[in-house]
């Protein structure tokens, strides 16, 4: 018992000593005297208080503590969020701007509206609705890119506050102490905290009730923007199921709605504006895209065409491309970067059209016929007027009678065309005539069709008409310009040259390939194919078969992601293989004695991998396959190396090396395995050596990377010959020496530094053995120039009367007599 006594009186002096105990415990921890057995049972119990009480408040002390600490890190977050929020307020957003743009963008829905929901007349117009249907897809857009900018906005906003709210509602700011001394600073930390961030959290709340009214205008106008368009795709569909249903009464009876052409023209000029302006917005990187092509092409032509005048062939000059390089590269950048521009309005493709036919007009005057040349002014003023009609997006009589006017005059001159046969000899190409028929045919259809009231199918027949034979012309002479240019560049570049990053051009050959022959086959489709509704009809159904998201059992996908991924993985492959078949082959030489001469060489390697690599990132990218799902296809990779893959990966990082490392260059001259070649091409897996016999010697990376190479290609680019000769005895070794000298130096293959040197090198039986070292360049026929350097010397020798030793053997036979017998 004593014991126990003991220890309770140690405690209770040890937490004494560690805190300061409240009046009423420490008066009785005073008064506690020795018990007595008597009074033990009331002794345990006051202790048994004070000590429940104390731990009370131990862990009351702790939570104050622990939430004084938590306190002070709150406060220091709210002040570096209300820090940051204060200076991205500072930025802040310029909702003026928006609401001007937003004020211009429903002022033009609302002028864009006119003639289809206001003064529509008695029937829509196809050219009105497709339109009015592409600037409402383009204020759409424009106000879909406002709204995401208020919304990234307004997200900014909500998070900083959001933020702030989230502290302030922190359980450690609700815990406070008992001191009054402690509660009172803690009050005035909390005032000071509120003064500093008050101005911050009202300016948000300001800012974010100003961003919600203007996204709710931004909401409204958009809905109404979407619900236009799809009221006006209505309105196409049933213009398109009644294709050849007559709008408009017949040219010979009453109009029932007829509006003033002035306010029609008015109205056309203004939407073709309002259309053209949207879509260069949008489209301003094409544009500079197409710039920069246009400015590439001319200067490649000037090139072209300075490297004929330094050659001398002066005849190029009267030649159909160079002639007048600024126009023809033009014309050839146009043609095939206009493809790049994706729906454009009617009115920026037929700028690029005409402009493309007035350039070819220029190139083509001094290359056919008068007669040819005005049946082609004549075809492409009728189609300038043609796309003049087509601009005017409302029908009345007036157009009517211009339309029948431009029909009537196309189908005739189509069919003068056609009739006059004499002059189909003067035609380069034949088949120009059956696009020419198909004009007179729709031409004639548009007439009968427009007399008879059918509007809007006579309007695409005849503008379509026009647009086949002009562009079936532009793209006939710009492949006649892109193959002359190549017959010129195969003439003139017999090697690869850096400023034209390395193209064989003997590779390349002097026609288009194919693929090009492609490209512009489908352009004229497409370019064709842009004037019916059918034709969007079409790709409408295919668009979405390729974008919509389908489901395979829990994955989802979309077929578009699946085509891109293939896409980019064949386009990477294809685009490695080009590079290494345009730029393969011997490679420029200007001065070998020169150590510092670039050479693609290997490098073509590293161009290719880079190419796979980034491919097959970018596939995995534009799929939305996670790059986690790499490491899959990693460990997969490395299951089949452990089952069989050693030598194939084995030639591919020592493909790698050597791409890296270059112990050898492509077109290096190498000795390896007893074999001796140039290298011809260094691959994935293998490298290719073209032996002195002239076969292909296909060697393993691998291996030609742990054979033991002899390269004669690098260091000084030369190699050491000898010839070996024996003169008789007797003969004067100093005049063959310089007879041996003299002959090394009119020799123009052997080089001159390092001398030629002679050697005595031994002394035979019959003659004394003499060595001729000289030094060639690599990339000579080594075995032919010791071959004329072997008959110069026997010609010399023999006219200083100098005799080579040949083998003689001197036979000497003893006759001896027989002795005499003895006995």
């Amino acid at each position: 018992m004593k014991r126990r006594y003991a220890f309770l009186y140690i405690s209770l002096i040890i937490l004494c000593c560690l805190r300061p105990l409240p009046k009423s415990i420490a008066a009785t921890a005073q008064s506690v005297a020795v018990p007595t057995d008597s009074v033990k049972d009331n002794y345990v119990s006051r202790m048994q208080d004070f000590f429940s009480k104390s731990a009370k408040q131990s862990v009351i002390d702790f939570e104050q503590d622990r939430a004084s600490v938590r306190r002070n890190q709150v406060f220091e977050q709210i002040k570096t969020i209300s820090r940051h929020a204060g200076s991205f307020l500072k930025k802040g957003f310029d909702t003026a701007a928006v609401r001007t743009e937003l004020k211009e963008i429903i002022r033009w829905h609302q002028l864009s509206k006119d003639g289809v929901f206001n003064n529509q007349g008695s029937a829509h117009s196809s050219r009105n609705l497709t339109t009015t249907f592409n600037i409402l897809n383009t204020l759409t857009t424009e106000v879909s890119t406002y709204k995401k900018r208020v919304d990234n906005y307004q997200d900014q906003l909500i998070n900083y506050r959001l933020q702030i709210d989230s502290l302030t509602m922190d359980k450690s700011l609700f815990v406070v102490s008992e001191d009054s001394v402690q509660l009172s600073q803690y009050l005035g930390r909390l005032h000071v905290l509120s003064k500093e961030i008050s101005p911050v959290s009202k300016q948000l709340t300001k800012n974010i009730g100003i961003i919600q009214t203007l996204q709710n205008e931004l909401n409204l106008e958009l809905m109404a923007l979407e619900n236009d368009t799809e009221e006006i795709r209505y309105y196409q569909q049933q213009i398109a199921e009644k294709t050849f249903d007559k709008e408009f009464a017949p040219l010979w009876e009453e109009s029932v709605y007829n509006r003033p052409i002035q306010e029609i023209l008015h109205l056309s000029v203004i939407k073709a504006k309002l259309a053209l302006t949207y879509y260069l917005k949008g489209n301003w990187a094409r544009l500079l895209f197409l710039i920069a092509a246009v400015i590439l092409v001319v200067y490649y032509l000037f090139s072209l065409k300075n490297s004929l005048k330094n050659q001398g062939q002066m005849q190029a000059e009267s030649a159909m491309l160079l002639a007048q390089p600024l126009i023809s590269g033009t014309v050839i950048a146009l043609s095939i970067v206009q493809f790049l521009f994706v729906n454009p309005p009617f009115v920026f493709s037929t700028i690029l059209i005409i402009t493309q036919a007035i350039l070819i007009s220029v190139i083509l005057r001094k290359h056919i016929s008068n007669y040819w040349m005005t049946i082609w002014l004549c075809l492409l003023g009728l189609y300038i007027l043609a796309v003049l009609d087509n601009m005017v997006l409302q029908a009345s009589r007036s157009e009517r009678w211009c339309m029948i006017l431009i029909a009537s005059s196309t189908f005739l001159l189509g069919l003068f065309s056609l009739i006059n046969r004499s002059r189909h000899a003067e035609l380069r190409e034949r088949w120009i005539l059956f696009p020419i028929g198909l004009m007179t045919v729709m031409e004639l259809l548009s007439l009968g069709l427009n007399l008879a009231g059918s509007f809007n199918i006579a309007k695409v027949l005849l503008i379509a008409g026009l647009l086949n034979v002009v562009v079936t012309i532009i793209f006939l002479w710009v492949l006649r310009l892109v193959n002359e240019g190549l017959t010129y560049a195969s003439s003139i570049y017999k090697k690869q040259e850096r400023k034209l990053f390395y193209i064989n051009y003997d590779r390349v050959g002097k026609r288009a390939p194919s693929f090009f022959y492609l490209i512009l086959i489908l352009g004229w489709f497409v370019l064709f194919g842009r004037n019916f509704y059918e034709f969007r009809m079409l790709s409408e159904p295919i668009h979405d078969f390729f974008y919509n998201t389908h489901k395979l059992g829990s994955y989802s996908f979309t077929v578009i992601n699946i085509v891109v991924f293939v896409l980019i993985m064949a386009c990477a492959t294809i685009l490695s293989k080009i590079v290494s078949f345009f730029a393969s082959g011997p490679q420029p030489h200007h001065n070998e004695s020169d150590g510092s001469q670039f050479h693609l060489g290997s490098w073509l390697l590293l161009i290719r991998i880079t190419i796979i690599f980034t491919g097959f990132f970018l596939a995995f990218a534009a799929a939305g396959i996670p790059i986690q799902q790499i490491t899959l296809i990693i460990g997969a990779l490395g299951v089949g190396i452990g089952f069989g893959l050693q030598t194939l990966v084995n030639n591919l990082v020592s493909g790698l090396i050597i791409a890296f490392e270059k112990p050898v260059n492509v077109d290096d001259m190498i000795e390896v395995g007893g074999q001796s070649g140039r290298v011809k091409s260094i691959g994935f897996r293998s490298s290719v050596i073209m032996t002195t016999e002239g076969a292909n010697l296909i060697i393993p990376n691998g291996d030609l990377l742990g054979s033991r190479v002899i390269n004669w290609s690098q260091g000084t680019a030369r190699k050491r010959l000898s010839n070996h000769i024996e003169v008789k005895y007797g003969t004067d070794l100093e005049k063959v020496k310089s007879l041996l000298l003299a002959i090394t130096e009119k020799n123009e293959q052997i080089l001159s530094f390092p001398t030629p040197v002679v050697q005595f090198a031994s002394v035979s039986a019959q003659s004394v053995a003499l060595e001729l070292f000289f030094w060639v360049k690599i990339n000579k026929d080594t075995g032919q120039i010791k071959s004329d350097v072997m008959v110069t010397i026997n010609n010399t020798f023999r006219q200083e009367n100098i005799t080579l030793a040949l083998p003689a053997q001197e036979l000497i036979v003893n006759k001896q007599q027989p002795n005499d017998q003895i006995d």
